[in-house]
């Protein structure tokens, strides 16, 4: 297996469980650790599909080192909390369900701190935090909303075709559990070869495994979102909360149009598109530094813009 190319310069924190739902979910906490006692805020972060807790350690490592804590899990259907034949296994009840206890896990902790807590979410995470924003039962009492190349639409590139657009909500129904595999896009993912290394023999990432389920659900949950019927994000985003999406133009994954959709039918009075020419799919996470270094440093003077100007401790 090729390493992981990226050098933590914080210490990696442990990976803790919880049992919850039938399920026993991997999580982390990564603590502020820049040499000083200032917490800035919190950033739940919400993976894509196939992903898991170390894909983000570039990003929470950066957090870290500029004053914000950061909470990320193993959804259920990946990483840790469900191995083996169990990758790929969940549905659109469990995926909310689950979001809501570590909600109110992570906003119980940071009113205690006196914190603001912010809500990230890459691809399909991403399309799970623009929902949230809209139906989540604690979307008033989140800071503001993150996506980073958000599944709103896939790119034409990676749609697959009208036959199996068809037939989809029929294999979801009656074979839910049934798992394929997917097949990884590294060269979507990424520009980066190290990176395309590391994921493409990273026992955690390949077979890409999804439930004809999961799925259906992903991709029904960007559909609301893009079709926007009976104006679902004006009546229902969270109210007068900031929302930034950052988007590689070079996407042939998600569909950067759909961010563009988004953006223009959301009510909120605070919120940004950001496009980045050359970059792909992965911006955060797995694309090269250049690209990291420069949506990242965009990410940090969000972040500061919607805290407090003085740090808590």
């Amino acid at each position: 297996m090729a390493p992981y190319p990226y050098k933590v310069q914080t210490t990696v924190p442990e990976l803790q469980y919880e049992n919850f739902d039938g399920a026993k979910f991997g999580y982390m906490f990564w603590p502020v650790q820049n040499g000083t006692n200032e917490v800035r805020g919190r950033v739940l972060l919400i993976h894509g599909f196939g992903e898991y807790t170390k894909i983000q350690f570039r990003l929470m490592d950066h957090l870290s080192l500029n004053g914000y804590e950061s909470f990320t899990f193993d959804q259920r259907g990946a990483g840790v909390t469900s191995p083996g034949r169990s990758k790929g296994v969940t549905d659109e009840y469990h995926v909310f369900n689950d979001l809501e206890h570590f909600v109110e896990k992570n906003l119980s902790e940071c009113k205690a701190k006196g914190i603001p807590l912010f809500m990230w979410g890459h691809s399909m995470g991403g399309g799970i935090c623009l929902n949230y924003a809209c139906q989540g039962k604690h979307k008033n009492e989140i800071s503001g909303y993150i996506g980073s190349g958000p599944l709103i639409i896939l790119h034409p590139h990676t749609m697959y075709n009208k036959p199996t657009q068809i037939i989809a909500p029929l294999l979801a129904k009656f074979l839910p559990r049934v798992r394929i595999d997917t097949g990884l896009d590294l060269k979507g993912i990424t520009s980066d070869k190290a990176y395309r290394a590391f994921l493409g023999s990273d026992p955690m990432s390949v077979p890409l495994y999804g439930s004809f389920r999961q799925i259906h659900d992903f991709m029904q949950r960007g559909a609301k979102l893009y079709k926007n019927e009976n104006n679902y994000i004006q009546k229902n985003f969270a109210k007068d909360k900031p929302v930034i999406i950052m988007h590689g133009q070079d996407d042939t994954i998600n569909d950067p149009k759909g961010s563009e959709k988004f953006i223009q039918d959301c009510p909120s009075a605070d919120k940004e598109l950001k496009l980045y020419p050359g970059a792909r799919h992965s911006i955060f996470s797995l694309e090269t530094n250049e690209v990291f270094n420069t949506v990242f440093n965009d990410m940090k003077q969000w972040l500061d813009k919607h805290t407090t100007t003085e740090a808590k401790p």
